[in-house]
Parts: structure tokens; C-alpha cells; sequence
């Protein structure tokens, strides 16, 4: 009988091999050949992440959508108390999630140093202030636009759009910022701000929490709270200083990010054109980047040419695939092929509370991230592999998701630990 070690040892050299094969640009005829199959008019050119984003559509403003996300009544702007850690912190999640809620990032040293600097990017003088009093003209917003997205990919932003803010994006009211209340005590819930924001544009930054740490993570050990600290940290300090170069040229801006928030991010993201609502609930997923990432905002009054949302087939796409769902260690994902009603929009809807609990009582770690481990859409090496099964899925078939889906787990994608990408030092004695 093989021995733990050993059967490790074999794991890695299947998934070595794995990688080396998908990676293999000679490989390309056999994509091709596939492509082929299900679609004669597109060649071996169809497999490249260009020919990906040909397969995106801009949508415009359409009433009674948000993407390809459908209004079938008023969305009601939701206070930011009202929302999963903050109605933990409230008690409304029982008691060990409220004591938990205080200590689930700090209690790995690494996620708890990171999440410390968020403190420095929170205060008003951070996120907002007034702007110069000579204006610069603009224009032409669409080389503006061009221009705000090269400033924010300079700042290291891995993706940006921009896009119109739907006003049930905004928050009723503002919480003090969440580190102050659960790590210094200088703040108490019951210090709601009302929010009043007429800025019509919003910009919206994505970066990356880092595919090859993914990798060698379980999705829920000690370095799940440290990625999304790093990018929510990283997306802040974009944000704060995109705001203040907009300040600079006479328009008003706010930052807008982790721990500083006046709006809801979902909503803008989708208006600003970077993905569509998955099964995963609130998380909005990007043909690229999956849900593998973090965001921030800044809303303006600087004229800008709004991107507008996009449609590649992703809910189509999440109906058939459920594997966030079947691997949601906490249950909280809903297995239902059709999105319900919820708040005045059509969802997958999910218990946040069940997420909640697991996220701040994991014991084995650092909150959890294992439907964005698992997810088709995130867990992918850069190969013609990944582009071609992206491409089927854009096709907004089915089949095709079914397809896809079956082949990521064949391939043991989303379940795999690669440990040659484990850098990171676990702490289990503060757990």
C-alpha cells in the first residue's frame, strides 16, 4: 500500500505533467480540432485570449437590466451596517462569530500585518478632499477614459473600467471603517454617516490575489486571508491615489475600497464593464480574472466615456456548472439551476450568514476562499487549454458548460494543493 508521502509524490508528478502538457504550443492542432467540432467557422486562431475577448459583448444601458443582470422591482439602497462581518460583529450570527469576527484576518501574522496598513488608507483625508481650483478641460472624455486606465494600470491595476454609478449602488449610510471597530475599539457600530454622493461616473479597479499562491492553497489554510488583504489593501492605495491625481485636475473624486466604502461594489463593477454576477452570490466574475481578485472604486465628476456592461455567457455558464456550490465547505451556495427574486433583482441566492459563520470560525485558518479555488473561471494557468475552454464557455451554451466543467475536473483543477507554490508559513498554534 502506497504511503501518504508517496501518493503526494505521484499527485505532483501527474499535476507537473499536467501543466507541462497544457502547455505545449504544439498542442494547438488539438484545440483546433476541437474547435472544429463544435464550431466550423472559427480555426485555431479561435483558442487565443484575444479571440476570447471577441466573444465578450458590450451591452448598453438597458432599463429593467444591469448587464445581464434583470430588475423586476426597485432595488432599495442597503445600509453598510447591514452586511455580512458588520452583522456579525452585531450579534446576529451568534456568539462565537461575534467574538471570531475580531480576530479572523489578525490571527495569522501575515494577514493581520497587512490588514493593519489599511488603517493608514481609511481616514476622509485618504479617500476624498477638495479639488484644485483650476479646472482642466477636457475635451474629449473618451481620451480621458484611455488616459484614467493607463493611471490606474500604472499604478499596478491589473484590470479597470469605467462605468455609469447606478445610484442603489450607494450605501444609505457609511459604518466606521470595519479594522477600527474590530481591532482598535475607537469606533462603534452605532456610528452610522449618511451617504450623499452625486459623482456620475464610477471607475472600477481589479488586482489579482495571485494565481500560483491559489495553487498551492486548499482555499480555506492560513493564506486565504492574507491574499485578499494583499489586493484589498493594493486596489486601496490605487484607488486613493487615482482620486487624489483626479483632485489635482480640478474634478472631484472619492476613494472608494475595503475599508472605506460608500457604495456596494457589484453594481459598479457590472456598469463599469468587468463581469457578470456569478452563482457565488454578491461576487462579480471577470472573463479573465474570475473572481480571483479584489476591488476598489472611485466616483467622479470628471467626464468619462462609460464602458458599459458586458455579457460572455457566464450565467448560462454558472446554471449548469454548480461546482462552487458542490465544494462550498460551509453549504451556503445554492444548487438551483434558476436565479430567484431577491431585494428587487434576479440572483442565485445564498446564505450569507452560513458564510459568515465559516469564514470568521474556520479554525484551520484565515476566513475562507474555496468557490474561487474551485471556480472553472479562476484556477487556470495561462495555456491554449484554459483559452479554449474559456472560449466554449463564452458560447453561452450549456453543453458547452457542462463540457468544461467536466474537464476541469478531470484534470483535478480546484482540488489540487501544488506545494512547490507553498511560500507561506502556517501558524496553527494561533488558531
Amino acid at each position: 500500500m502506497l504511503s501518504e508521502k508517496q501518493r503526494q509524490k505521484d499527485r505532483e508528478k501527474f499535476l507537473t505533467t499536467r501543466r507541462q502538457f497544457l502547455k505545449l504550443g504544439t498542442a494547438m492542432g488539438g484545440a483546433a480540432g476541437l474547435f472544429a467540432l463544435m464550431n466550423k467557422k472559427h480555426t485555431a486562431e479561435a483558442v487565443t485570449s484575444k479571440a476570447l475577448g471577441s466573444r465578450v459583448r458590450q451591452l448598453g444601458y438597458e432599463e429593467g437590466w444591469l448587464g445581464t443582470s434583470r430588475i423586476v422591482g426597485p432595488i432599495q439602497r442597503t445600509s453598510e451596517a447591514d452586511h455580512g462581518f458588520y452583522l456579525a460583529a452585531r450579534g446576529f450570527f451568534g456568539e462565537d462569530a461575534k467574538t471570531q469576527v475580531t480576530r479572523f484576518i489578525p490571527k495569522h501574522p501575515l494577514g493581520g500585518a497587512i490588514s493593519s496598513m489599511r488603517t493608514f488608507i481609511a481616514t476622509e483625508a485618504a479617500v476624498t478632499g477638495n479639488p484644485a481650483q483650476r479646472k482642466l478641460s477636457i475635451p474629449d472624455p473618451k481620451r480621458m477614459t484611455e488616459h484614467i486606465k493607463k493611471t490606474a494600470k500604472f499604478l499596478k491595476a491589473d484590470e479597470v473600467g469605467v462605468g455609469i454609478l447606478p445610484s442603489y449602488a450607494l450605501y444609505t449610510h457609511r459604518a466606521p471603517p470595519l479594522p477600527k471597530v474590530l481591532y482598535e475599539g475607537s469606533a462603534s457600530l452605532e456610528d452610522l454617516t449618511p451617504v450623499v454622493n452625486n459623482h456620475p461616473y464610477v471607475i472600477c479597479i481589479l488586482v489579482d490575489q495571485n494565481l500560483e499562491t491559489m495553487l498551492g492553497s486548499t482555499g480555506y489554510d492560513g493564506i486565504s486571508g492574507s491574499q485578499s488583504m494583499m489586493s484589498y489593501l493594493t486596489s486601496g492605495l490605487i484607488a486613493c491615489t487615482l482620486a487624489a491625481y483626479i483632485r489635482n485636475l480640478g474634478y472631484s473624486a472619492r476613494a472608494h475600497h475595503c475599508a472605506n466604502y460608500e457604495l456596494a461594489l457589484p453594481p459598479a463593477l457590472i456598469s463599469a464593464g468587468l463581469g457578470e454576477m456569478s452563482r457565488t452570490g454578491e461576487s462579480v466574475l471577470h472573463p479573465r480574472l474570475g473572481f480571483r481578485h479584489k476591488a476598489a472604486a472611485v466616483t467622479t465628476d470628471l467626464p468619462l466615456e462609460p464602458d458599459g456592461p458586458i455579457d460572455f455567457g457566464l450565467r448560462e455558464f454558472c446554471a449548469k456548472c454548480r461546482k462552487c456550490a458542490e465544494h462550498c465547505p460551509s453549504g451556503a451556495i445554492s444548487f438551483e439551476e434558476e436565479q430567484t427574486v431577491y431585494k428587487g433583482y434576479m440572483k442565485w441566492v445564498n446564505s450569507i450568514e452560513k458564510c459568515t459563520q465559516f469564514r470568521v470560525g474556520n479554525r484551520d485558518g484565515s476566513s475562507c476562499g474555496r468557490c474561487m479555488k474551485v471556480c472553472p473561471w479562476n484556477n487556470k494557468e495561462d495555456s491554449w487549454f484554459h483559452s479554449a475552454g474559456a472560449y466554449l464557455a463564452s458560447t453561452r451554451s450549456g453543453l458547452a458548460a457542462t463540457l468544461l466543467k467536466e474537464i476541469d475536473d478531470m484534470f483535478g483543477y480546484g482540488t489540487e494543493v501544488v506545494e512547490q507554490y507553498r511560500w507561506w508559513l502556517e501558524w496553527p498554534e494561533l488558531y
